[in-house]
């Protein structure tokens, strides 16, 4: 608990840093030079206040958009471990499944969570975990393919086909027996987080969590991804070059160039030259795709790209799972258990269970990042424990419904809301009605998921490698020239890779002459995340070290916060008015326990009287 009192005044997002861009300067000062109050540098929608419909609508649009592309490569390597046909009808349901629960997490982490306008996506921590599952006898996809669903092949480093609709007899569990494990495992993993939000853990668990910890782990969820491009790139690998180098080029080249947009409101006399939208530096992921899925079109009328269903290559068409959208419904309709009972799978909880401790730890620190964008006070421990609850509860109802992951805080998003100044709840939740009206029309899930492969896997690679440069970030608060801390670095990295690794090409290397032990070892060893985590947080916490050297002290240190304190500079809303509620007192009154739930508001804070007039704007 005490953790977060110290980190209350940090200055910016210790562990995800890559969704804040150079539009935040007016957020997150540097010290140098002086800092004018100017109106661009302000939000033009505070978290309380209620913008136009029309603007609600276009910046809930953009948050969509900005996570559509990870939910679809989510959705796709869940299918590929569930050894699903390209064509399956299941891939579209998965996706549609996934809108729904992003939709729905959204709205319950803005409305009940921890309060703040942060987009839930499916969490990448889950991916490690899904791919170390893939190396046990009974999960593999020992197939021979028709279409395109790769597989890596371990034993000489290759990419094979394999078809997804022909099982040998290897084939243990079909692919809604695959899910219903994964649904019930990952229902009883989030039990783990719904136990450290309701009861204060997390704070207790963040006293031995510090830069030394986070940079391997996070480092080691994209190092560990490396095969995911090269599956999905392989068909074409002129495409995936094309795509992977428009996105740098939007990011790093174009980022700042202003796109003017039509505009409904008239131009007054006294309105200066109007400014556009920064598209390149906002979506660039959504833009590289569009384009090189516009490329392939164009060379699968062409008949660039064979159109023999036998070649790798075919799989670059844009037609090549045409039969996906037609074998779709027009509507879907998510609901729990729709694939059956769940059921459960001892190495698939424990691999989830590391999941979700470091998509935890993520989270965290997008809470603190979207304070600061949101002009507001650092979250109380009651909202960080909230939010964490209700990430918890997120991950329940994701198992129940069977898309098999959880969700987690987007960073991207909490950029989009320095970018477009507006940090209103009423965006956010407009932005998770937009995500179930997506998952409900089941066309547009199947035209989505009929994405060339190539194009996925090329916007990939930069993504994934952002990932590993987010987590090798955080060592900027740690001494770099202590042997101590290079040791524990190299160890938790160099373990966390190369064991995994092993343990993929030699399978046979664990045998304890127990299957199901069997298989736990190999998902514990196989989660490059979890090894990675383990090794840094017991050696960070037993080798001596200076608390300045470990980089604890600069974590948690916010000199510009200090700086507005002493000076006197106050425009944030009261802590009371962010994250509670207005019948917090009348409730408190009623049920007096509820005062002392580790996450709800203490019974003595009251809503600002400053305040009272915008109530009924205040969701």
């Amino acid at each position: 608990m005490g953790v977060f009192e110290d980190r209350e005044t940090q200055d910016e997002d210790p562990i995800r840093t890559n969704g804040i861009s150079d539009e935040d300067n007016a957020l997150n000062a540097d010290g140098e030079g002086d800092r004018s109050e100017t109106e661009v540098e302000k939000l033009q929608y505070n978290l309380i206040q209620k913008p136009p419909v029309p603007l609600i609508i276009s910046a809930a649009l953009q948050h969509v958009l900005l996570s559509l592309s990870a939910c679809l490569a989510t959705c796709f390597i869940v299918a590929d471990v569930l050894c699903a046909a390209a064509d399956s009808p299941i891939r579209t349901r998965l996706f549609s499944s996934t809108l729904f629960m992003c939709g729905i997490c959204t709205i319950l982490q803005t409305l009940l969570g921890v309060r703040l306008p942060i987009f839930q996506g499916p969490s990448s921590s889950f991916l490690p975990a899904l791919l170390a599952i893939q190396n046990t006898v009974d999960w593999s996809c020992d197939h021979v393919t028709k279409g395109e669903s790769d597989i890596y092949n371990e034993n000489n480093g290759t990419i094979s086909q394999f078809n997804m609709t022909e099982v040998s007899s290897v084939q243990v569990l079909s692919e809604t027996e695959r899910l219903q494990m994964l649904s019930g495992s990952l229902m009883a993993a989030s039990l783990v987080e719904i136990l450290i939000g309701s009861t204060g853990l997390v704070g207790a668990m963040l006293r031995y969590i510090g830069p030394m910890t986070v940079a391997p782990t996070i480092s080691l969820i994209g190092l560990s991804l490396y095969k995911i491009p090269i599956i999905y790139s392989r068909p074409s690998w002129e495409i995936a070059t094309t795509a992977a180098i428009m996105v740098l080029v939007f990011t790093l080249f174009l980022n700042n160039v202003e796109i003017p947009l039509p505009s409904c409101q008239r131009k007054t006399p006294k309105q200066g030259k109007k400014r556009g939208v920064r598209l390149f530096g906002l979506l660039p992921i959504l833009l590289s795709t569009a384009l090189t899925w516009i490329i392939c079109a164009v060379l699968t009328v062409t008949n660039v790209f064979p159109d023999d269903p036998g070649s790798i290559r075919y799989m670059a068409r844009t037609d090549a799972k045409s039969s996906l959208i037609h074998l779709t419904p027009w509507f879907i309709f998510p609901y729990p258990g729709q694939f059956g009972m769940p059921g459960f799978h001892v190495a698939v909880f424990i691999g989830f269970c590391a999941s979700f401790l470091a998509s935890l730890v993520e989270s965290v620190g997008d809470y603190f990042a979207a304070s600061k964008a949101c002009e507001v006070d650092t979250p109380p421990n009651h909202a960080v424990n909230r939010g964490i609850l209700m990430e918890g509860l997120g991950g329940l109802l994701s198992g129940a419904t069977g898309v098999g992951h959880a969700t987690t805080s987007y960073s991207s998003n909490i950029a989009a809301i320095s970018v477009s100044k507006t940090g209103s709840r009423h965006v956010m939740v407009c932005a998770g009605i937009l995500m179930l009206i997506f998952a409900f029309l089941g066309k547009f899930g199947a035209g989505l998921a009929s994405i060339p492969n190539p194009a996925l896997g090329g916007v990939l690679i930069p993504t994934l490698g952002m990932l590993v440069a987010l987590g090798l970030s955080t060592l900027r608060y740690v001494n770099l020239t202590s042997s101590r801390n290079l040791t524990i670095l190299g160890t938790a990295v160099f373990v966390g890779t190369f064991l995994p690794e092993w343990i993929n090409l030699h399978p046979d290397f664990i045998n304890t002459g127990n299957t199901e032990g069997d298989a736990i070892l190999k998902v514990i060893l196989g989660t490059p995340m979890f090894l990675g985590g383990m090794i840094a947080v017991i050696l960070d916490n037993t080798v001596k070290g200076s608390l300045e050297d470990r980089g604890i002290i600069n974590w948690r240190l916010d000199p510009d916060s200090s700086r507005q304190e002493g000076e006197g500079v106050s425009n944030k809303l009261p802590s009371s008015v962010a994250y509670g509620w207005n019948c917090i007192p009348s409730l408190f009154n009623k049920l007096h326990f509820l005062s002392y739930l580790p996450f709800m508001p203490p019974n003595n804070q009251n809503h600002n009287l400053k305040y009272s007039s915008e109530k009924e704007n205040i969701i």
